[in-house]
């Protein structure tokens, strides 16, 4: 194999360009030298796909079996990597010098990953345009309700919506650490928005930790705890804190399934039930504070193995936000939401430019209905009842040494019977992200 990383690249991008090839696809050594190629370089990630189809293709290959545990390793997926290095352990045709390397690690991988926490880092940077900076509602006047009738009066030029180019940067960490079976996940991430009008300039920040009980197992419990802090226009507009718990059944279609054999459409989703409680604290304006509560069920499905693995999810929520003011307009608020999600893998459309990539689709439809009369204003005081529905989509190719190219769209439609909150906005972003493990 060359040395050096520029010889490295160099022989990574002959090979993604030969990958295509006939006699290529078939051959199992040609897999194998290429995710040895990419490991060299650091790129695990882009190191699964190719390792993956050579075992399929030769289960016979030691150092493959190696590398791909390595590299799922690298990659956040300690389970997996655990499990494939007990299999490689025991086989009985392992070279001398790959068993003795073996040996000297702890036969149960509970030691380095009980102990030490495994890191990514994602770094984001897009450009795009937004038709509706500002969140402004899509009608240009408003009628609103007096005593001696009604009268409609033109929204000012700023309460319009403001269309323009915007820069979105964001930076995420993710940090994994396994305990025996039980596995803790904890995220960081900050998000901003840059425009020309610094009063569309937003900040965001999040952080979570999570407790998954045994990722490998059938069945279990998920507790996730979180806080949101979200700032506008210079100002601190939304604080948020969550507490989350949720039960994973067994794949439906498996022996231990409740449900038994079903359609192979839904074959190999696990159902989930949970219940999540949050509290919402606006500091500028106090009264609209609350605190909702709800249940959750949804599936989660996979197929395929690892990077080369799709993925579904659906989820149905339905819930109450009891204000903590009577003053809120409106005053209780019962909501129900559903979303979807689906995320597959993509060919390069320019093999020895861009990579192998993913496509992910995101739908969500959100019903929301307060109690009482939101403004004597608007309607003669009618309860406020909003209906929105949001679609992303992203996709994004690799380009080497963690860099991967990205590009999303984005749309949302919010209606509404009080005219005021009905809502539109499109978005088209194109950028490059950065990965570290």
């Amino acid at each position: 194999m060359p040395e050096g990383k520029p010889q490295l690249r160099a022989l990574a991008d002959r090979l993604d360009g030969a990958a295509a090839q006939p006699a290529c696809l078939r051959d199992a050594f040609f897999h194998a030298y290429r995710g040895a190629v990419l490991m060299a370089l650091g790129e695990a990630a882009a190191a699964v796909e190719p390792l993956e189809r050579a075992l399929l293709m030769r289960p016979d290959l030691p150092a493959a079996e190696l590398d791909l545990a390595l590299a799922l390793a690298a990659t956040g997926q300690v389970q997996a990597a655990s499990a494939l290095l007990d299999e490689l352990r025991a086989r009985p045709d392992l070279p001398p010098a790959l068993r003795a390397a073996l040996d000297r690690q702890p036969a149960n991988r509970e030691g380095p990953s009980a102990t030490a926490w495994l890191h990514r880092v994602q770094l984001t940077s897009l450009v795009g345009w937004d038709s509706n900076l500002n969140n402004a509602p899509s009608v240009s006047e408003l009628t609103l309700t007096f005593p001696q009738g009604n009268v409609t009066l033109p929204l000012a030029p700023s309460s319009l919506p403001y269309p323009g180019a915007a820069v979105l940067n964001t930076l995420q960490w993710q940090g994994l650490r396994a305990t025996g079976s039980s596995l803790w996940v904890a995220q960081a991430e900050i998000r901003a928005r840059q425009t020309r009008e610094g009063g569309t300039n937003y900040q965001q920040g999040d952080l979570a930790l999570s407790w998954l009980q045994a990722p490998a197992a059938p069945r279990q419990w998920v507790v996730r705890g979180s806080t949101t802090r979200l700032r506008f226009g210079g100002a601190d507009l939304l604080q948020i804190g969550r507490v989350q718990a949720q039960y994973q059944w067994p794949a439906l279609g498996s022996p231990a399934s409740p449900l038994g054999a079903v359609a192979d459409l839904l074959a190999g989703c696990r159902p989930t039930a949970g219940y999540e409680l949050e509290s919402r604290h606006y500091p500028g304006t106090p009264d609209l504070d609350g605190m909702y509560q709800g249940l959750t069920a949804g599936l989660l499905c996979a197929r395929g193995e690892q990077a080369a693995a799709s993925t579904f999810s659906v989820q149905l929520r339905t819930g109450r936000d009891r204000p903590e003011s009577g003053a809120r307009p409106g005053g209780r608020q019962d909501r129900a939401e559903f979303r979807a999600a689906w995320d597959r893998p993509l060919a390069s459309p320019w093999p020895g430019v861009l990579g192998p990539g993913r496509l992910g689709v995101q739908w969500a439809s959100t019903r929301q209905a307060d109690a009482s009369g939101y403004s004597a204003l608007l309607a003669n005081n009618a309860s406020r009842a909003i209906t929105r529905h949001a679609f992303q989509a992203e996709a994004s190719f690799a380009l080497g040494g963690g860099l991967a190219l990205l590009g999303s769209v984005e749309a949302s439609a919010q209606r509404s019977n009080l005219e005021a909150f009905s809502v539109r906005q499109r978005g088209v972003y194109l950028g490059l992200r950065w990965t570290s493990m």
